[in-house]
């Protein structure tokens, strides 16, 4: 086999695309361009000298050739990983700064906690919480080393770990009648999911007004639950919350889709602690 077939990048696209079935899922799975993963896809073939993929215009599926590599992209895929937890348990010194997206919810940050204080236990760990683009400017300005985020489906501001369904909270058999705008409760500017919540609502052609901005996810379930207003919120957000039995979706609002979490670290970095980090974030939190 050609050396640079032994890329566990090329690798895991290959593996990828015979799961999705298509580049452009890739692309997103990848924080990739599809033009992107089409040209890695076009050097495989070239690498191999085989036709791997049949291309059509709904789905690409793998020839006789395509089916014979993917049982050794898995192995080299598996193989990478079992190296990076390997890495990962090894104890390391220092000091990490983490951000995370306000929409992180406490259910996933335990496993993540706990697995640090486990494997790394004299590791310093400094946490900042803001919105993703705040933390992806303290990113670049060499303040944070890591971030964890959250994006609206196909950005490209890392490499997706984790997708969540998005679901409609408050009270919506009141405040959401015909002819009257839809009250709502806003994270403040800017934050993505205020933008995604008013393009979902244009194009279900409802009207909106923001009666309510608050800058943590604590008051803004406070002004949800005295009636304000409604917003969006990720499922894993509201799991094991008693005072939101009714998060069920409503005929009365459009389907809001996805969130997608990625990851993303300084491109100065201390590779021991950041690689280790990295691999302990893909491990804990794990692409559903």
């Amino acid at each position: 086999m050609n050396n640079r077939l032994i890329d566990p990048a090329l690798m895991r696209m290959f593996v990828y695309l015979s799961e999705e079935g298509t580049f452009t899922s890739v692309a997103e799975r990848l924080s990739l361009t599809q033009q992107a993963v089409s040209a890695q896809m076009r050097r495989l073939e070239e690498l191999t000298g085989r036709v791997l993929v049949k291309r059509n215009y709904h789905k690409v599926e793998l020839t006789h050739d395509g089916d014979a590599l993917l049982v050794t992209a898995k192995q080299i895929v598996e193989l990478s990983e079992r190296l990076q937890r390997q890495f990962s348990s090894m104890p390391l010194e220092g000091v990490i700064r983490l951000g995370f997206n306000l929409g992180v919810a406490p259910s996933m940050l335990f496993p993540l906690m706990s697995e640090l204080r486990r494997s790394h236990p004299r590791l310093e760990v400094r946490c900042q919480t803001a919105p993703s683009e705040q933390l992806l400017a303290r990113l670049q300005a060499g303040s944070l080393d890591i971030v964890l985020g959250a994006q609206r489906a196909g950005d490209l501001r890392g490499e997706i770990i984790r997708k969540e369904r998005l679901v409609w909270v408050g009270d919506i058999d009141n405040l959401v009648k015909p002819g009257k705008p839809v009250a709502l409760v806003m994270l403040p500017s800017p934050a993505f999911i205020r933008e995604h919540i008013f393009d979902v609502l244009s194009k279900a052609g409802l009207h909106w007004t923001v009666h309510t901005e608050c800058d943590d996810a604590s008051t803004m379930k406070a002004a949800i639950l005295a009636g304000w207003g409604i917003s969006l919120f990720n499922e894993e957000m509201l799991a094991g919350d008693p005072d939101f039995p009714g998060h069920a979706e409503k005929g009365a609002l459009p389907d809001p889709g996805h969130i997608e979490f990625f990851m993303n670290f300084s491109s100065n970095h201390d590779n021991q602690l950041i690689d280790s980090m990295a691999a302990i974030l893909r491990s804990t939190l794990s692409y559903p």
